[in-house]
């Protein structure tokens, strides 16, 4: 199991900073490979073909083969689907909207494909929601963002690896709150934008694009309690 669960950060998009430089160096590290294929997964988008021209330059860049899986191809083609899955040495999947890129993942079975490429020695990377989707649950804005609810929620993810995350996590200080007060009974990691928690088996460690960037274990014993890692 290879899996980057990146908390945020701008890829470079429009005038935008690009912030996630080290860690995409590190994706593509991880894969071990002179030209490895990539695939991006833009599902949570609805601005996918966008969002794909931005991480295809940095990947290309970073020289690395890159496709892109498209929705018609999802409608209409599953065998494209799942060749470009089993084809991949680096999965990306895009961030957007927790709920739509979970319902669209099962509805057209990317979600086994997705799980059996873990198995193999595939990087899978995903952020935002990208990376809840690769994990039990992840503290998201997907309510919200569909005008369901005014406050932040965990949303199931495919497990691949049994922990909870909060992405983007001291960007936002009512999510903050809500979080604390969402977490009597588990640990979650909270990661901050340009920081990625890299997975390696059951090996855990960080990967930084920002000095001043962290990852911290949250949990509750009788008060909130913040781990640095």
């Amino acid at each position: 199991m290879k899996l980057v669960l990146i908390g945020g950060g701008e890829i470079g998009r429009g005038t935008t900073e690009y912030e996630t430089k080290e860690i995409d160096e590190e994706i593509v590290k991880m894969a071990n490979k002179e030209e490895p294929n990539f695939l991006f997964i833009g599902l949570a988008s609805s601005f996918a073909d966008s969002y794909y021209d931005y991480v295809k330059k940095i990947y290309k860049d970073l020289g690395c083969k890159t496709v892109y899986l498209k929705k018609k191809n999802v409608i209409n083609n599953p065998d494209i689907v799942k060749n470009k899955i089993n084809e991949a040495d680096i999965i990306y999947i895009g961030g957007g909207d927790t709920i739509k890129l979970m319902d669209t993942l099962k509805e057209y079975e990317i979600d086994k494909l997705l799980i059996e490429a873990a198995k193999r020695d595939c990087v899978i990377a995903g952020i935002s929601a990208g990376a809840i989707a690769l994990v039990k649950e992840g503290f998201s804005d997907s309510l919200i963002l569909r005008k369901e609810s005014d406050k932040h929620t965990f949303i199931k993810g495919l497990g691949i690896k049994n922990i909870s995350i909060s992405p983007h996590y001291h960007k936002d200080e009512t999510k903050d709150k809500e979080l604390q007060e969402s977490i009597k009974n588990k640990t979650v990691y909270g990661i901050e934008n340009c920081t990625a928690l890299k997975i390696v088996d059951d090996n855990i460690s960080v990967i930084k694009s920002k000095k001043e960037a962290n990852i911290y274990k949250c949990s509750y014993k009788d008060k909130f309690i913040e781990e640095k890692l």
